[in-house]
């Protein structure tokens, strides 16, 4: 047993122990507040449904993608995966489900400081 898997026995064991249960995928939600999404980092296990919506009546987008941040925190540049790129709107809430592990970021094309991450963890 190597020590990643003495590491995951023990927590299991432990879970077990005090009859608590393992974390199982759901759904998230991030919202738009004033111009930023919130929260702008999530952590969630893979197959957890993430849903942006808008709560401050602005149109937005969310897109997936790298993109560069200049020193004011505004976006330099930015380069769409095609994951996700869709409208945000208060009539159009966009969901995607993360089933792979793995670090995505993404970024309202129409306003420039507005950035996330997604976490997703196995």
């Amino acid at each position: 047993m190597n020590g990643r898997q003495s590491i995951a026995a023990a927590l299991c064991t432990l879970l077990l122990a005090t009859g608590a249960s393992a974390p199982t995928p759901g759904d998230a939600q991030v919202v738009t507040k004033v111009l930023e999404f919130e929260p702008e980092t999530l952590t969630i296990l893979a197959g957890t449904k993430v849903t942006w919506t808008v709560s401050d009546r602005i149109a937005h987008t969310v897109t997936t993608g790298t993109f560069t941040l200049g020193g004011n925190g505004l976006r330099t540049s930015q380069n769409p995966d095609g994951r996700i790129d869709l409208p945000l709107t208060k009539a159009h809430e966009v969901s995607y489900t993360f089933s792979t592990p793995g670090t995505y970021s993404y970024y309202c094309t129409l306003h420039q400081g507005m950035t996330g991450h997604i976490i997703v963890t196995p």
